[in-house]
């Protein structure tokens, strides 16, 4: 009896040094996606998409993606090499501003600039940035009234939308010329079949353009002239993941439309972005953020979309903006209050804890062996 009592008494102090080791490993979600972000720095300044990239990976988005989740997590960005992201970012928009540098879009231009902003940067210290401002008034449409880049022969609402928040940002957008002008551009673009917005009149109807369409009114201050949010917010709806048979995909928001098993974190954003500027009552709430939550890996704690292959999948920083960015409509504190339970949660490190995972193995297969031994003994005892 007494050697009973010896082996359930080691069992639990086993149970009390193992249970320890929870403390010892674990990180905030916020942390772990911080360092996510900080490994994808290369040596030029830009940032990778994923931890395992390559320099095909780095583009003006994903370096202003990780910027601005690691601006949420710290302003003062003290853990990457500002000076070369700086040096970077003015590349990108001397290549946008440059007459070789045709390759260069709209939406390339306003995360350059963007990137510049995250660093408190200087461009405007020499031309850059008074360039870059001349290049994207060019781009004004004065028959359309929106805007389209070299390699677009037609206004868009994705160009429209990337060049008045590129103009904000350089505090350069005049509201009182010709915002009613670039409204009206907007508005033609509604769909009044699909009760939603296209990227062009006479286009295919989608949240994403949709969202281009209500940010850019928005901004502009003109989304008063819009009537028909009730009906974009129904036609917003169908794109929600509410199978709880799919529940890898339940509570996000599909490509799609009535498609339970295909939710993505970029349309998730837009649409729960949409239905937040529109003040719907068909925000899915909880739901939602506990889906979005669920996707951030267990591997590099970034985030990505579900995948059906049974292969390790990495995390996309331009996944992880979509996933902050949604997170941050829901609790705009998330990232920067430390009272905050959905980013300071705490989650087992298994990456950097291998020595503590291989011994906590290594003491339960001893147990299980000390177990089935003192049971053989005592059901064999003299």
């Amino acid at each position: 009896m007494k050697q009973r009592h010896n082996i359930l008494a080691f069992l639990f102090l086993s149970v009390l040094i193992i249970s320890s080791f929870d403390y010892s490993v674990a990180t905030s979600r916020k942390d772990l996606l911080e360092d996510f972000c900080i490994s994808n720095q290369t040596a030029t300044g830009g940032f990778m998409d994923f931890n395992n990239g390559t320099a095909d990976t780095i583009s003006e988005f994903t370096s202003y993606a990780n910027l601005f989740i690691l601006n949420e997590i710290d302003p003062n960005l003290e853990k990457i090499d500002k000076s070369k992201a700086e040096f970077w970012g003015i590349d990108r928009l001397n290549d946008f501003t440059s007459t070789t540098g045709t390759e260069k879009s709209i939406p390339d231009a306003y995360y350059a600039l963007g990137i510049l902003v995250y660093l408190n940067a200087t461009a405007n210290e020499n031309s850059t940035l008074n360039d870059a401002i001349t290049k994207m008034n060019g781009f004004y449409n004065e028959t359309s009234h929106g805007y389209n880049g070299e390699n677009s022969p037609i206004s868009t609402l994705s160009d429209t939308y990337y060049a008045i928040e590129f103009l904000e940002r350089a505090e350069s957008l005049s509201y009182s010329t010709n915002s009613t002008e670039i409204a009206s551009f907007v508005l033609s673009c509604w769909d009044s079949e699909d009760n939603a917005f296209a990227g062009s009149p006479g286009g295919y109807a989608n949240p994403i353009d949709s969202y281009f369409a209500i940010q850019s009114l928005k901004r502009l201050d003109k989304l008063d002239l819009f009537n028909q949010k009730e009906e974009l917010s129904d036609f917003i709806d169908e794109f929600y993941c509410d199978d709880p048979v799919f529940e890898a995909h339940n509570g996000g928001y599909s490509h799609t439309q009535n498609s339970p098993s295909s939710s993505s974190l970029m349309m998730t954003y837009y649409c729960v972005s949409l239905q937040n500027t529109l003040n719907s009552s068909k925000l899915h709430n909880e739901t939602t953020l506990n889906w979005i939550l669920s996707r951030q890996s267990p591997y590099d704690f970034g985030f990505n979309d579900y995948s059906s292959t049974s292969s390790i999948e990495y995390s996309s920083a331009k996944l992880s903006y979509f996933a902050i960015r949604s997170i941050l409509i829901f609790e705009e504190d998330a990232l920067g209050d430390r009272n905050s339970d959905l980013m300071n949660e705490e989650l087992w490190n298994l990456s950097t804890s291998g020595w503590i995972i291989a011994g906590i193995v290594l003491i339960c297969i001893g147990l299980a062996a000390l177990a089935g031994y003192g049971i053989y003994r005592y059901k064999n005892r003299i």
